[in-house]
């Protein structure tokens, strides 16, 4: 089956990216933040094991809290930069006639 592309939405392209880059992003900070808590907890612990499991969830949380932050903030520069890529790819499928594509069924 072929198929012309002729325009690509702004609005879903730029959410597509979004979300995609808030879930990826949010997916790394759970990770970065459960790295740190062990290390932090194994450093505490070297020094004085009373403060070890505070201070391991002070550093865990601070992590959490700027990896959520950080990832509303990229969500955001993604759904500006995937609007802008639309914006550009329909300004050239406009002058080129737009994309030829050729779809395969599967069997």
């Amino acid at each position: 089956m072929k198929v012309t592309l002729k325009h690509i939405g702004v609005v879903s392209l730029g959410k597509l990216l979004a979300i995609w880059t808030f879930i990826i992003t949010l997916l790394s900070t759970l990770v970065w933040s459960a790295l740190s808590f062990a290390l932090a907890f194994l450093e505490s612990a070297a020094n004085d094991a009373a403060s070890a499991l505070t201070s391991a969830l002070m550093i865990s949380a601070g992590v959490l809290i700027g990896g959520f932050i950080g990832a509303i903030i990229f969500a955001a520069i993604s759904f500006i930069i995937g609007a802008v890529i639309a914006i550009a790819y329909n300004i050239f499928l406009g002058v080129g006639g737009g994309l030829d594509l050729d779809f395969k069924e599967r069997k």
